[in-house]
């Protein structure tokens, strides 16, 4: 299962997110991986952005895995709006993972109190997630408030699959015992 949220744009400087339930490689258990792709290129005349060229280059594209407490502060912070920053370090690459809330202002009709309608400015719960890898590879993306609702509800999900699997490890392990001292 992944949510997968792109945000390209005319600079051609946008990215795009992918949140992965997985499974860790030594011990079987969910996971929350991380998938991020910095644009390739963006198409003006379909006002569109491309991101698949990037796949094979090792700069342009970051995939991180997030433990149990780590997932358990990326939902604090999603839900207490504050900051959630980590550091993550894999073979020669050292990347800084950062989490915070951020008002955005969006403009929104209204209706006035003639009763006509204005554009008035709003502002949101947004939230921005940043990965810098070695000082100088950023990814970055905003998340309106109900994408990063989305994903503090995968996280959630995640956290109780890898609960429920230790308690099946558990139940698992006392059957055996006991079968040993019965048999």
């Amino acid at each position: 299962m992944s949510l997968s949220i792109y945000k390209p744009n005319s600079n051609n400087t946008g990215a795009g997110f992918s949140f992965q339930i997985g499974l860790d490689g030594r011990t079987r258990e969910n996971v929350l991986y991380i998938k991020a792709i910095l644009q390739h290129s963006w198409d003006s005349q379909k006002k569109q952005g491309y991101f698949r060229d990037n796949l094979d280059n090792p700069d342009k594209n970051i995939v991180l895995k997030f433990n149990e407490f780590e997932i358990g502060h990326i939902i604090h912070a999603i839900r207490t709006r504050q900051e959630y920053n980590t550091f993550h370090s894999f073979g020669d690459d050292k990347t800084g993972i950062r989490f915070s809330p951020w008002d955005k202002v969006v403009n929104k009709k209204q209706k006035n109190s003639s009763g006509t309608w204005e554009d008035t400015k709003t502002t949101v719960d947004a939230f921005g997630l940043n990965f810098t890898r070695n000082g100088n590879q950023v990814f970055k993306i905003g998340l309106e408030p109900g994408e990063a609702e989305a994903v503090m509800h995968l996280c959630k999900y995640i956290l109780n699959r890898l609960f429920e699997q230790r308690v099946e490890k558990q139940i698992e392990q006392i059957k055996k015992t006991q079968a040993q001292q019965n048999g």
